[in-house]
C-alpha cells in the first residue's frame, strides 16, 4: 500500500510543479492554498466540517472526480477512506484510471509547450526583421524635410508675385465699376425724365432709389452738383404726380405708396397720405349713401324739399355709380313691397329718377364702408410700421362713427316707414285711407266683430319687424369681420348697440304710428261733426252714423292694432342674438310702451277735446307722459315742421271741439278701460307669460288696475266736458233772458217763459245725440252695435262682487318650477279669470267722475246746470208780485218734464230740487211773494195747450 502511495505522491508533486510553471508563464498568480486551473469555485465549508467534505465521507458513498481538485479537498483522510471502504480489485481498476488520467495530462502539457515554444520562435523572427527595416529611416526622414521645405519657399516665391497683379486687376475693376456707375448717374436725370413722359412711373422710382446713395455721398461734389440737383428735381415732380395719383385712384394706393416709398419719402408723410386718400375714398361712400337717404327721405315725407337744399351734380353721379338704378322688374318688386323700390325725386331739383330701397342702401353701404375699411386696416399694417398705428385708428374712429349714424339713420328711417305704412298713415301722421272709405270697412267689420276681413285689411300683420331684422343681421355680421383687424373701434359693441337702439326705436315708432293713426281718426270726425251745414252737424242719420261708425272704427284700430302690432314684436324675441343681453329690457319696454300708449291717449283726447286734466288723473299723465307721436324721430321733427308749415292749424285747434266728438271720445275711453286694456292683457300674458306672472317685488310696467283708473278718470272728464259743451249754451240763455227782463214790471203770467222751451229743447236734442252712444240698458256697454269680442272672450271669467283688481290677483310667490311648467293653455283660465275681475270692478265703479254715462244721467247733469244758472241769475234781481207768479208757472211747467227726462238716474232726484229752491229764491227776492193756486196754474198751461200758443223761438239766444 506505501508503494502505491509513492508513484501516487510524486505525480502529484510533478502536476503541481507543471502547474506553477504554466502560472508563472501566464503571469498567473497562484497564492498558497489557490486553486488550480481546473478547479470549480465551491463555497466553503462551515467550521465544523472543515475536513469532513460531505461528498467524500458520506458512506457508502463513491469518490468525487470533481471534488479531488476543491480547496477544501483532503488526500489523507480520502486515502484512508478508500483503503478502508474500497476493495482491492475497485482499487486497482481506480489506480489505473488515475494513471492513464495523468499520462494524457501529461501529453497535453507537452502539446501545449511545444506550441507555444512555436508562437516564441515566430515572434523572434518578426522582431528581427523589423530592428533590419527600421536601419535608415532617419536619413529618409531628414531628405523629405529639406524637400518640403524647399517647396514651400518656392510657393511662397509666386504667391508674392501674383498677390501685386491680383491687387491691380482689382484695383482696375472697381474703377471700371465706378465708370459705369458714374455714367448711369450721369444718364439717370435723362433716364428719369423719359420714364416720367411715359408714365413708366415704377422704372423711375426703381432708378432713383438705386442711384440715391451715391448721390447722398457725392452729390456735393464737382461734376455731381448739377447732376443731383436735376436728379432731385425730377424726384419732386415723380413724387407730386404719384401723390396726384394717389387721390385720383385711390384702388392703386398701395403702388403710389411703394413708389413714393423709394424716392426717399419720410414714413410719416406717407402715412398722412395713405390715409387721406382713404379718408377721402370713404367719406365719398358715406356721402353718397346720405345723400341716398336724404333723398329717399324726402320721397317718404321724412324730410322736405327745402331740407335737402340744392344736391352737387359730382355727388349725386357718385351715388348713382354706388347706387345704380333698379331695373324694371326690381323696381315693380319694390312697389309691390311696400317699401318703395321706384321713387320720384322733385323735378325742379333733382330730375325724375329711380332711387334704391331703403333696405339695399343699407346693404351697399355696410358691405362696402366695412370691405374698404377693413382693406385699408390690412393694407396698412402691411406697407408701415406699427408705430403709426395711432394714425390708423383715429382717422377710422372719425370715419367709422359717420357710418354708425348713416346706419342708425338708415334703420329709423325704414323703421319709421315701416310702422306708418303698417298703422296707415303718411310720415306726416294722416290717415291714408280717407274717412268716409274707413267708416264703411267700420260699418261692415262691425257686424261681424273685429276680426272680419275689412279690419285686416286695416291693421296688417307685419309691422317692419322681418325687413329690420334681415339689416341688423347684415350690419351685424360686417361688423364681426371688422373686429379682428381694428379691435380697438368696438365693432362688436357698436353692433350689439346698433341692434339695441335700432329695436327699442323700432318699438317706439310702431306705438307712436299707431297712437297718431287713432288720433288722426279722432281729428277727421271732428272735422266731419264741426263742419257748418253739414248733415252731420245737426241730429239725423248721418250724424248717427258717423258717431256709431266712426266709434266702431277707433275701437277696431285700438283693439286689431294693439293685437298685430304685439304679435310683430315677438318675431324679435324668436331671434335670440337680438336681445342677447337684454332681453328683460326688451319685454319691460314692450309692456311699457303698451302702458305708455293708454296713458298718452288720456293725455292726447283731453288735449283734442280742450279739457283740463282732473284732479283724478294720475301725475303720469299729465306731468311726465307726452305723446309717443311727438316723443320719437323722426315722428317728432315732422310734427313740428307740420305746425310751423300750418300755423292755422294752432287757430284750428284753438275752436272749441264739437259736443257730440267729446261724448264719443268718452266712449272710446270706457271702451279701453273695459275692453282694450284687457285684451291687451290677454296677449302680454300669451306672448312674454314670465314677465307678468313671474312674482318677485318688482312690479310689471303694465298695471291694468292704474290703467283703468286713468282711462276712467279721463272719460269722466270728457262726460262732464260734454255736459259742460252743452250747458255753456243754456247757461248763456239764462242770463241772457234773465237780463231782459222786467222783473218789477212784469206783466201777469199768461204762458210760460221761452227760456223753459228753449231748456227742454236743448235737452231733448241733447238725448236724442247722446241715444245714438248710450245704451240705458247697461251704463257700461256699448250702443255702437260693436259687440265686444274680449267680452264674449271672457264670458266664462267668474263676475267678482268686490272691487278685486288685477295687482291683487296675481300671486304673492310662486315656486319657479312650477311657473316654469306653466303653458299657455294652463294659464288661460287664471288670466281670464283674472280679467274678468278686472273688467267687473271696472264696470262695478259706475259712475265717471260723479257722472252716470246714461242718458237720464246726461240730462239730469244738463238740467242742473240750467237751473242753476236760473237760480244764481235770480239771485241778483228784485221781483214783483207778476214776476214772482211768473217763476211759479215756469216751475209748474217744467216739473213734470224734468221728471220724465230724469227718470232712472241716480241724480234726478237733485234736479227736480232745484226747482224748490228756485221757487225758494224767488220768494224770497219777492216784494210781494203771492202764490197762484195750482188749478189757475193748470188752467193756463191747459189753455196754453189748447190755444197752440208758442213760445217765441230762442235761437237767437243760443
Amino acid at each position: 500500500m506505501a508503494a502505491m502511495v509513492g508513484p501516487g505522491g510524486g505525480s502529484a508533486d510533478k502536476a503541481s510543479k507543471v502547474k506553477s510553471l504554466l502560472a508563472s508563464y501566464y503571469d498567473m498568480d497562484e497564492p498558497d492554498g489557490g486553486n488550480s486551473l481546473h478547479d470549480t469555485p465551491r463555497p466553503a465549508p462551515s467550521p465544523g466540517a472543515a475536513r469532513q467534505p460531505s461528498g467524500l465521507l458520506s458512506p457508502g458513498g463513491g469518490a468525487d472526480a470533481v471534488a479531488l481538485n476543491a480547496t477544501y479537498f483532503d488526500p489523507d483522510a480520502y486515502l484512508k477512506k478508500v483503503l478502508k471502504e474500497t476493495r482491492l480489485a475497485e482499487l486497482t481498476a481506480r489506480q489505473r484510471d488515475l494513471l492513464a488520467e495523468v499520462a494524457g495530462l501529461d501529453c497535453d502539457m507537452q502539446m501545449l509547450v511545444y506550441e507555444n515554444y512555436n508562437k516564441f520562435i515566430t515572434a523572434t523572427d518578426t522582431i528581427r526583421q523589423m530592428s533590419s527595416s527600421m536601419e535608415g529611416m532617419d536619413d529618409r526622414m531628414k531628405a523629405l524635410r529639406q524637400l518640403i521645405d524647399g517647396v514651400v519657399a518656392t510657393s511662397d516665391e509666386v504667391h508674392g508675385k501674383l498677390q501685386q497683379r491680383q491687387q491691380e486687376v482689382e484695383e482696375l475693376g472697381a474703377v471700371r465699376a465706378l465708370m459705369h456707375k458714374l455714367q448711369a448717374v450721369f444718364d439717370l436725370p435723362r433716364k428719369l425724365r423719359a420714364a416720367i413722359e411715359r408714365e413708366a412711373y415704377e422704372v423711375a422710382a426703381d432708378c432713383y432709389a438705386d442711384a440715391a446713395p451715391l448721390l447722398r455721398k457725392y452729390g456735393h461734389k464737382g461734376a455731381f452738383k448739377k447732376v443731383a440737383s436735376e436728379v432731385e428735381a425730377c424726384a419732386r415732380e415723380l413724387a407730386g404726380i404719384l401723390r396726384r395719383r394717389l387721390l385720383a385712384a385711390p384702388d392703386q394706393a398701395a403702388e403710389c405708396i411703394q413708389m413714393i416709398a423709394k424716392l426717399g419719402e419720410p414714413t410719416e408723410s406717407l402715412q398722412e397720405d395713405f390715409l387721406e386718400c382713404k379718408r377721402q375714398r370713404l367719406e365719398g361712400l358715406l356721402a353718397a349713401a346720405g345723400l341716398a337717404l336724404k333723398m329717399l327721405a324726402v320721397d317718404k315725407g321724412l324730410l322736405s324739399p327745402a331740407e335737402l337744399g340744392a344736391v352737387d351734380e359730382g355727388l349725386r353721379q357718385r351715388m348713382l355709380a354706388m347706387f345704380p338704378p333698379p331695373s324694371a322688374e326690381e323696381a315693380a318688386q319694390g312697389q309691390d313691397g311696400g317699401e318703395g323700390g321706384a321713387a320720384s325725386v322733385t323735378a325742379a331739383q333733382q330730375g325724375t329718377q329711380q332711387l334704391p330701397s331703403l333696405h339695399r342702401v343699407i346693404v351697399e353701404l355696410d358691405g362696402k364702408f366695412i370691405t374698404e375699411l377693413t382693406h385699408t386696416a390690412a393694407l396698412f399694417a402691411e406697407l408701415f410700421p406699427p408705430g403709426g398705428r395711432k394714425r390708423l385708428i383715429k382717422m377710422s374712429r372719425e370715419c367709422f362713427a359717420r357710418y354708425l349714424k348713416l346706419t342708425r339713420r338708415a334703420l329709423s328711417d325704414a323703421a319709421a316707414i315701416a310702422a306708418a305704412g303698417a298703422a296707415g298713415i303718411t310720415s306726416a301722421g294722416e290717415p291714408l285711407c280717407p274717412l268716409e272709405e274707413c267708416l264703411h270697412v267700420a260699418a261692415a267689420a262691425s257686424e261681424e266683430g273685429y276680426t272680419a276681413a275689412g279690419m285686416q285689411d286695416s291693421i296688417p300683420a307685419d309691422w317692419g319687424t322681418a325687413g329690420l331684422l334681415e339689416g341688423l343681421y347684415v350690419v351685424r355680421t360686417d361688423l364681426a369681420r371688422l373686429d379682428s383687424l381694428l379691435p380697438e373701434l368696438s365693432p362688436k359693441d357698436r353692433g350689439a348697440e346698433l341692434v339695441e337702439h335700432t329695436v327699442r326705436q323700432h318699438v317706439s315708432l310702431c306705438f307712436a304710428a299707431l297712437e297718431r293713426r287713432l288720433l288722426g281718426t279722432a281729428e277727421a270726425l271732428r272735422g266731419a261733426l264741426g263742419t257748418p251745414g253739414a248733415p252731420a252737424a245737426r241730429n239725423g242719420e248721418a250724424k248717427r252714423r258717423l258717431l256709431v261708425h266712426g266709434l266702431a272704427l277707433l275701437q277696431g284700430l285700438m283693439m286689431q292694432g294693439v293685437e298685430r302690432l304685439l304679435r310683430s314684436l315677438k318675431e324679435y324675441e324668436r331671434q335670440k342674438w337680438v336681445l342677447a343681453g337684454w332681453a328683460e329690457v326688451f319685454v319691460n319696454a314692450v309692456h311699457g310702451q303698451v302702458s305708455n300708449l293708454f296713458l298718452s291717449l288720456c293725455q292726447q283726447l283731453l288735449a283734442a277735446a280742450q279739457l283740463a286734466a282732473p284732479a283724478g288723473l294720475g301725475a303720469a299723465v299729465v306731468g311726465s307722459t307726452r305723446s309717443t307721436v311727438e316723443s320719437v324721430a323722426p315722428f317728432a321733427a315732422i310734427q313740428r315742421r307740420h305746425s310751423q308749415a300750418h300755423p292755422e292749424g294752432a287757430a284750428e285747434g284753438a275752436a272749441a271741439a264739437p259736443p257730440p266728438l267729446l261724448l264719443l271720445l268718452c266712449k272710446l275711453c270706457r271702451f279701453a278701460e273695459q275692453e282694450a286694456v284687457g285684451s291687451a292683457l290677454v296677449l302680454l300674458q300669451q306672448l312674454y307669460p314670465e314677465r307678468l306672472l313671474s312674482g318677485g317685488e318688482e312690479l310689471p310696467a303694465f298695471l291694468p288696475t292704474e290703467l283703468g283708473r286713468q282711462l276712467a278718470a279721463t272719460a269722466g272728464a270728457l262726460a262732464q266736458g260734454y255736459v259742460a259743451a252743452h250747458g255753456e249754451t243754456l247757461t248763456l240763455a239764462v242770463a241772457t233772458t234773465t237780463q231782459m227782463t222786467d222783473w218789477m214790471h212784469h206783466r201777469e203770467p199768461r204762458a210760460p217763459r221761452e227760456v223753459c222751451d228753449l231748456i227742454l229743447e236743448k235737452v231733448a236734442e241733447v238725448d236724442i245725440e247722446a241715444s245714438y252712444l248710450l245704451d240705458d240698458s247697461s251704463s257700461g256697454g256699448g250702443a255702437s252695435g260693436v259687440p265686444s269680442q274680449l267680452s264674449r272672450m271672457h264670458s266664462r271669467a267668474p263676475s267678482a262682487s268686490s272691487a278685486a283688481s288685477w295687482d291683487s290677483s296675481l300671486p304673492a310667490h310662486s315656486h319657479s318650477s312650477s311657473r316654469a311648467g306653466l303653458a299657455l293653455d294652463a294659464q288661460g283660465a287664471y288670466v281670464e279669470a283674472s280679467v274678468g275681475r278686472m273688467l267687473s270692478a271696472g264696470r262695478d265703479r259706475g259712475a265717471l267722475g260723479g257722472l252716470e254715462l246714461s242718458r237720464p244721467a246726461i240730462a239730469a247733469a244738463l238740467l242742473s246746470i240750467a237751473l242753476r244758472a236760473l237760480v244764481d241769475a235770480l239771485r241778483q234781481q228784485t221781483l214783483g208780485r207778476a214776476a214772482f207768479q211768473q217763476v211759479q208757472l215756469d216751475v209748474h211747467y217744467l216739473r213734470p218734464e224734468l221728471q220724465r227726462l230724469v227718470a232712472g238716474s241716480a241724480d234726478g232726484p237733485a234736479a227736480v230740487q232745484l226747482l224748490d229752491e228756485l221757487m225758494a229764491v224767488a220768494m224770497e227776492r219777492c216784494l210781494e211773494p203771492l202764490l197762484l193756486e195750482s188749478s189757475v196754474l193748470d188752467r193756463i198751461l191747459a189753455k196754453v195747450a189748447a190755444g197752440g200758443q208758442q213760445a217765441q223761438q230762442p235761437l237767437s239766444l243760443l
